[in-house]
């Protein structure tokens, strides 16, 4: 059997009347004590300094011995102070020779006075509480002075003050129950509403209608982050879903490379005998105009299905090891533009490209060559119908890499397509045009040798799409600016 737990309000009441009752009690106790003791040593010095006075008014005379000037000294000073009770003079030999008691000296005094030896004293007379100030009157020799004062005024203070503590530990009290009562409507209810609502998650769903709407800061913020958890819950069970399709289409990828693989292989060897068989017909001088005009149509063919094999065999030695060597970012440069002048010399694209000085990568150079020809060849592709179509190609490096980029003036590449174009087989390309494998095999050729191949977030210059090839750079290389920069223009 469980510990039976006590709800909130009723734990907030239990411990706040316990810390009220050990902070305030002893604390008002204190008080109620200090102010008590103020107010009788305040009585007692003004005593003590109404006394001194008085007596060296009677030094004059007792030495005379004028009993009348004496009572009305003793008479006109108790009369001009209400808390003054009696004012008596006592000789030397403990004889009251003066005093202000209308119905006699009271005997029970000379026994007091014995007793506190000239040291103020508190008693009771009458039911009232008294204090007795002496005052020697010149050096003892003639006697000594007593004052009575009425206590009644401080005692009336200390009383006050006490119901004052009383009065403000009662209306705490209630503070402490109203406010637990309060908190369980504002904390209590607003949780519990919280908790059946999660015991009933996911069997319900949630609604944030459904949520406490009332209580504190504290609780809508427990509510929101719950919603936030459960939300973040739901994006994770969609990703889990998005993840198990992808290894499902991954694993059906990698199923398709191997056939592909096996495939290309096979076609490779007959495709080029057929090539082989073309070019020699094509070459024949003897051959009709029937041949002279379906034989080229038939080796463009050929040669792309023999692009595509190479394209397949390409992604399914992906992975592999690849040898790198520090490359020229310059001589790439001037490879493929080299390369590209007999294709582009039938387009009206223009080309242009900038060059580092000295800067090296490390890469396999016939790999990055290769990377970097199809970005060129998928931008040729891109402007192709554009009014006075641009590409650039431009190598530059800091202290840490070197970059190669691709950009053209074409219509780029749409925000929702960002993150699918380097995927395997997608592509944006009419059927029969494209296989989509360009873009994906071009970052693995460049991932292999510790590239990244990226689809720059700014965009081009000249408002297509731009790639950036980010390569390490070679040791002992330091940043050199661009050296030279070259145009290429080709009309069609």
């Amino acid at each position: 059997m469980g510990t039976p737990r006590w709800t909130l309000d009723r734990l907030l009441a239990v411990t706040g009347s316990i810390a009220l009752l050990a902070l305030m009690l002893p604390s008002g106790l204190y008080l109620v004590h200090y102010v008590s003791a103020s107010a009788e040593q305040s009585l007692q010095e003004r005593g003590t300094s109404l006394a001194q006075t008085l007596s060296r008014q009677l030094v004059d005379p007792l030495l005379l011995k004028d009993t009348l000037a004496l009572h009305e000294i003793l008479h006109v000073t108790a009369s001009s102070n209400s808390e003054i009770r009696y004012v008596s003079i006592e000789d030397a030999y403990g004889t009251v020779v003066a005093h202000t008691f209308p119905n006699g000296h009271p005997v029970q005094l000379n026994s007091l006075w014995r007793t506190s030896r000239g040291q103020p004293t508190r008693f009771r007379a009458a039911g009232e509480p008294l204090l007795d100030v002496p005052a020697e009157i010149l050096d003892s020799r003639l006697g000594t002075l007593h004052v009575g004062l009425s206590r009644t005024q401080a005692a009336k203070a200390a009383n006050f003050l006490l119901l004052l503590v009383g009065a403000g530990f009662i209306f705490a009290l209630l503070a402490i129950l109203v406010g637990a009562r309060l908190i369980a409507e504002k904390v209590s209810l607003p949780l519990r509403r919280l908790e059946t609502i999660v015991s009933e998650f996911p069997r319900r769903p949630l609604d944030d209608t459904s949520l406490p709407a009332s209580g504190t800061k504290e609780v809508a913020s427990l509510g929101k982050h719950f919603t936030d958890m459960v939300r973040r819950l739901e994006a994770l069970e969609r990703e889990r879903s998005s993840a198990r399709e992808r290894m499902i289409h991954a694993e059906r990828l990698r199923a398709l490379g191997e056939l592909a693989a096996g495939l290309a292989h096979e076609i490779h060897n007959p495709l080029d005998g057929m090539q082989e068989c073309v070019r020699y017909l094509q070459a024949d001088p003897t051959k009709g105009p029937r041949a002279g005009k379906y034989l080229p149509m038939l080796r463009e063919g050929l040669e792309r299905i023999a692009r595509v094999m190479r394209q397949m065999l390409t992604l399914a030695r992906s992975g592999q090891e690849t040898s790198v060597e520090a490359c020229s970012a310059s001589e790439i440069v001037d490879s493929l533009a080299a390369m590209l002048k007999q294709r582009l010399d039938s387009e009206s694209v223009q080309l242009m490209w900038t060059r580092p000085g000295l800067c090296e990568c490390l890469c396999n150079r016939q790999s990055l060559s290769q990377a970097l020809l199809n970005l060129v060849l998928n931008a040729v592709e891109a402007v192709d119908g554009t009014d006075r179509p641009k590409i650039l190609i431009e190598a530059k490096c800091d202290s840490q890499w070197v970059y190669l980029a691709v950009e053209d003036n074409g219509p780029g590449v749409p925000e929702e397509q960002r993150h699918e174009i380097f995927e395997p087989f997608f592509t944006t390309k009419p059927v029969g045009k494209g296989t989509g494998l360009g873009l994906s095999i071009s970052r693995q050729l460049v991932r292999a040798t510790g590239g990244e191949l990226e689809l720059s977030r700014d965009g081009s210059t000249y408002g297509g799409a731009r790639f950036v090839i980010r390569m390490p750079k070679a040791a002992s290389q330091e940043p050199i600016r661009e050296e030279s920069q070259g145009e290429n223009p080709h009309r069609r």
